[in-house]
């Protein structure tokens, strides 16, 4: 649908000559604004009926509506991860079968340094960044009460686990601290957590 929308929005905005040679400026106008309309329309329906994702996407993915309406669950992203963090999103998750899609706790995303995931999508669902520094997949959220890293027990996994240690997560008061505007949310640190937490106080909120 969203396909069929984008080709009537590029039609209406072709120059198109009037009997007098200019261009029907109102018209297109008029198209214009029922198209965003539309659309809107359409978006907070697809998101109502979605609701909040409970999984990523793999690093420099799209809006999700438009990610849906690209991807084509080609399989190639999830074939050539090196740490097998991709997975096929199975039926449990409302999602096209083969959606390529990250679990943290099970797999998080390494950001590997030449994003061969991103390099092989042709249709466009993932866009390649300028720096790594720039993907935003998640965000990670702290539960400080779970969190055992208190002036009784120090610990810091959750930061050297980072790969912006410093950056995106770091210390400060013997507890760690994300910086929500550093944080690329592979999930590093949600699965580092796991390894000395019974129950994790590290949790990536999909963006």
């Amino acid at each position: 649908m969203l396909k069929i929308l984008k080709n009537i929005f590029k039609e209406v905005n072709a120059p198109e000559a009037s009997a007098s040679g200019g261009v029907d400026l109102r018209r297109r106008q008029f198209f214009r604004e029922a198209f965003l309309q539309v659309t809107d329309a359409l978006r907070e329906l697809a998101q109502e009926r979605m609701g909040p994702r409970k999984y990523l996407r793999p690093p420099g993915a799209v809006e999700e509506l438009t990610f849906l309406s690209l991807c084509t669950c080609c399989d190639e992203c999830i074939r050539v991860c090196p740490h097998e963090a991709i997975r096929g999103a199975g039926v449990e998750t409302g999602l096209p079968l083969g959606s390529p899609i990250i679990i943290p706790k099970e797999k998080p995303c390494y950001l590997c340094e030449d994003f061969p995931c991103i390099k092989v999508c042709k249709e466009g669902a993932l866009k390649l960044p300028a720096r790594r520094e720039e993907v935003r997949m998640g965000l990670a959220v702290i539960d400080n009460e779970s969190c055992v890293s208190s002036e009784i027990q120090f610990c810091q996994s959750c930061v050297l686990a980072c790969p912006l240690s410093g950056e995106a997560i770091y210390m400060e008061g013997g507890k760690p601290i994300v910086n929500k505007e550093k944080c690329t949310g592979c999930g590093l640190c949600e699965q580092a957590c796991l390894t000395v937490n019974t129950s994790c106080a590290v949790k990536i909120t999909p963006l």
